[in-house]
């Protein structure tokens, strides 16, 4: 689970009072932990605080993501602690991703493990190396071969030799 402003506050390195296109910047969020949680086979469920907003709460997924929004009167954190308690007995293994420190230790205290903003955003970069990497190595060229190397008519007769033996 991911308190989704917290970490998009730690990504741009200000508060998020200060990032100036927040929808944007939820899109980019949600879209890496897309690319994430198809890499690592985990279920990942990002939360953002609209409380404020006077809406129902309203859930959705962008690819393997779920993105909730919380209901009026809740806050991010709260719908975090109630679904740790709740998500616990469904899974082997709960991680909460936020650095808020008391978010930390209700999530603690709940049963889940707990990763700062700034570690998720490092596995997120490890995993984006990593793919790299697996596509790097697939592009490479083939190596050389023989054939391509021979002049017209030497090929040729090479050629007209193996097709004699098939």
């Amino acid at each position: 689970m991911v308190d989704g402003y917290n970490v998009i506050a730690r990504m741009n390195h200000i508060s998020l009072r200060d990032v100036e296109d927040v929808d944007e910047q939820r899109e980019r969020l949600v879209a890496s932990l897309a690319e994430y949680a198809a890499y690592a086979g985990e279920d990942v469920i990002v939360v953002f605080d609209a409380h404020h907003t006077g809406e129902p709460e309203r859930a959705y997924h962008v690819g393997p993501v779920m993105v909730v929004y919380t209901a009026y009167g809740e806050t991010a954190d709260q719908y975090i602690e109630r679904e740790v308690y709740r998500l616990r007995d469904i899974y082997r293994q709960v991680t909460v991703a936020t650095s808020d420190a008391a978010e930390q230790q209700v999530a603690f205290g709940g049963g889940a493990l707990r990763i700062s903003a700034d570690g998720l955003l490092r596995r997120v970069e490890e995993m984006r190396a990593a793919v790299r990497a697996i596509t790097e190595e697939r592009t490479q060229p083939a190596p050389p071969r023989v054939m391509d190397h021979l002049q017209r008519e030497v090929a040729s007769i090479l050629e007209s030799w193996r097709r004699q033996q098939d």
